[in-house]
């Protein structure tokens, strides 16, 4: 009678299968930085300050942005929004896009970078993701900040495709583990 490792083969299929499933365990996340070489970018956009009680729906917004890259990436917790706290003493950073009244999307600015653009699903591809980018590069071109810069992960191709459209070059690529 053949057990399960008899065979060389089916032992050999067997490990392939487990180092192919510890890799995708340990998989890394490629990054690229851009960098904005475009020109001066203006923006009418209005957008109010992140405020304590935005939490809740920040927070359902945020996490449905990045949960599916997340778990295609194997990153957990899949489910990585900043705490309350944290975001109260970043609330200077984060400006809120409302439409009729209901939080939709963000952007965060630290110094010269654009963090955390984010646009709820229900209002994704129908331009505010760019016009949140566009009110992004405009506060720092006004701000005489430069370079500008974002990070994004290569499996968002959506994100990077709006961000060259937009002025941005990719100056570097990283693998992160």
């Amino acid at each position: 009678m053949m057990t399960l490792f008899d065979d060389e083969q089916i032992f050999e299929a067997y490990a392939e299968d487990i180092k192919n499933s510890e890799a995708r365990k340990t998989a890394e996340i490629i990054a690229h930085e851009m960098e904005y070489k475009g020109g001066q970018m203006m923006s009418d956009l209005r957008l109010r300050h992140y405020s304590a009680s935005d939490y809740r729906k920040y927070r359902r917004v945020y996490e449905e942005c990045f949960h599916d890259m997340r778990a295609a990436l194997q990153r957990f917790p899949v489910d990585i929004c900043a705490s309350r706290e944290k975001l109260e003493q970043e609330k200077g950073n984060i400006y809120i896009l409302e439409v009729d009244g209901k939080l939709i999307g963000s952007v965060a600015i630290y110094g010269n970078e654009i963090d955390d653009l984010i646009v709820a699903k229900d209002f994704q591809r129908r331009g505010h993701g760019e016009a949140l980018l566009q009110f992004a590069v405009s506060f720092l071109q006004r701000s005489h900040i430069a370079p500008i810069i974002l990070h994004v992960a290569d499996w968002n191709q959506g994100a990077i495709k709006m961000y060259l459209k937009n002025g941005f070059d990719i100056v570097g690529t990283e693998v992160v583990e």
